[in-house]
C-alpha cells in the first residue's frame, strides 16, 4: 500500500508538469481578486477503484489554494467493495484530518439524489460536482469563483478534457459550450462566431 501511494505521488507529480502545458496561454497570464468565496467539492462515487478516488482527492488538494478550498465531500452511493470502507475512510482522515468528509447512502440513490445529499453536508457558500475519476488543472478554481462572484445565479462548467484508461495521456478537446438535449444527453456544442472572433480562448463560453 505504501508503494502505491508513492507510485501514486510521483505520478500526480508528473501529471502536474503535463497538465500545465495544456493550458490556453492566457489563462496563466489572468489574475483574480483576493475575496472569492470558499468551495467544497464533492465527488459521487459507486465501487469506484479507491486508487482513482485517491488520486481525484490528492488532484483537487494539489492544485486548489488551501484558502478557497473549505472540504471535500466524499458521497458513497452504497458501494460494496469492501475496500472503500475502512481503508478509505482511514486513508483520508490521517492523510486530510477536518478536510475530507464521507457520506454514505444506506441504499443506492443514482446520481442526483447522492448530489444532494453531498450538497446538504456542504458548509461553504459554493459547492462543485464532480466525478470520481478526475484530474483538477492548475489555477481551475479562480475563473469559477471569479464568474459566481459576479453573479451568484450562475451555474458554471469547465473545460473538460479527456484522460486516456490506458497511458493517462492528456487528450485536450477542441473548445466547446455543453448543452443538454430533451433527452438529458450532454452535447458538446460548437462556440458561437461572436466568442469565436474575438480569438481569446480564456474568455467564457455563454
Amino acid at each position: 500500500a505504501c508503494l502505491d501511494c508513492v507510485r501514486m505521488q510521483l505520478s500526480l507529480k508528473f501529471y502536474t508538469e503535463v497538465l500545465s502545458m495544456v493550458q490556453a496561454i492566457k489563462c496563466k497570464q489572468m489574475t483574480y481578486p483576493d475575496d472569492l468565496p470558499q468551495i467544497s467539492v464533492v465527488f459521487i462515487f459507486v465501487n469506484e477503484a479507491l486508487s482513482v478516488i485517491l488520486r481525484s482527492v490528492h488532484s483537487v488538494v494539489n492544485h486548489t489554494p488551501s484558502h478557497l478550498l473549505k472540504e471535500i465531500i466524499l458521497v458513497d452511493d452504497n458501494s460494496d467493495n469492501v475496500e472503500l470502507k475502512f481503508n478509505l475512510d482511514q486513508y483520508v482522515h490521517k492523510r486530510y484530518p477536518g478536510l475530507v468528509k464521507i457520506v454514505r447512502n444506506n441504499k443506492r440513490e443514482g446520481l442526483i439524489r447522492a448530489r444532494i445529499q453531498g450538497w446538504k453536508a456542504a458548509t461553504s457558500p459554493v459547492v462543485g460536482f464532480f466525478d470520481a475519476h478526475v484530474e483538477f488543472n492548475i489555477g481551475w478554481v479562480e475563473p469559477a469563483l471569479t464568474r459566481i462572484k459576479e453573479d451568484r445565479k450562475r451555474i458554471i462548467l469547465p473545460a473538460i478534457d479527456n484522460i486516456k484508461y490506458n497511458t493517462f495521456e492528456v487528450q485536450q478537446y477542441a473548445n466547446a459550450a455543453h448543452g443538454y438535449n430533451w433527452g438529458l444527453w450532454c452535447m458538446y456544442i460548437i462556440p458561437p462566431q461572436d466568442w469565436l472572433d474575438k480569438g481569446d480562448e480564456s474568455a467564457p463560453i455563454r
